[in-house]
């Protein structure tokens, strides 16, 4: 009982851990824009 409880908190964890990376990764930590908004700009001057 004690193990599944204990492995399920990992994955739950774990999980979080990725979603909360793949939300950090949509924003430029210096400008503060959405890196799709760069991608477009960066596409427009090339």
């Amino acid at each position: 009982m004690l193990i599944g409880a204990v492995t399920s908190a990992l994955v739950v964890g774990y999980l979080a851990g990725l979603l909360s990376f793949k939300v950090k990764a949509r924003w430029c930590p210096r400008c503060g824009a959405t890196t799709s908004d760069l991608a477009r700009q960066a596409a427009g001057r090339a």
